[in-house]
C-alpha cells in the first residue's frame, strides 16, 4: 500500500481523529473510506453524465425517425419483444402484424 502526504487544515484533522477514537478505527482507515467513497461517488456521477447523454441522442434520433415511421402505433419496446418472438423467417411486416394482432400473425 501507498503512502501519501496530504496536507488537511488542522478542524478537519480534528473532526477525523475524533471520529477515529470515537469508531476505534485508525486515522488512515477513516481517511481511505472517505476517499473510496468519493471515487464511488464520481463514477456514479460519470454514469450518469454518461446515460443523460445516451437519452439525449436516442432522442434525437428518435425525432428524425418519427417522420418516417409508417407504424407509430408500435413503441419500441413492444417491436424488439416482437422481434425476440419472431421465427428466423419473419421480416419486419410479419413482426409488425403480430404486434399489432392482424390476421396473417
Amino acid at each position: 500500500m501507498a503512502k501519501v502526504n496530504v496536507y488537511i487544515p488542522d478542524d478537519l484533522l480534528e473532526q477525523i481523529d475524533a471520529d477515529a477514537v470515537a469508531l476505534d478505527r485508525s486515522r488512515s482507515s477513516i481517511v481511505q473510506q472517505a476517499l473510496a467513497e468519493y471515487v464511488r461517488s464520481r463514477a456514479s456521477e460519470s454514469r450518469r453524465g454518461d446515460m443523460a447523454r445516451a437519452v439525449e441522442i436516442a432522442e434525437s434520433l428518435a425525432a428524425t425517425w418519427r417522420e418516417r415511421d409508417r407504424h407509430p402505433e408500435v413503441s419500441a419496446s413492444d417491436y424488439l419483444v416482437g422481434l425476440r418472438r419472431a421465427a428466423d423467417t419473419d421480416d419486419d411486416a410479419a413482426v409488425i402484424a403480430r404486434i399489432l394482432g392482424e390476421p396473417g400473425e
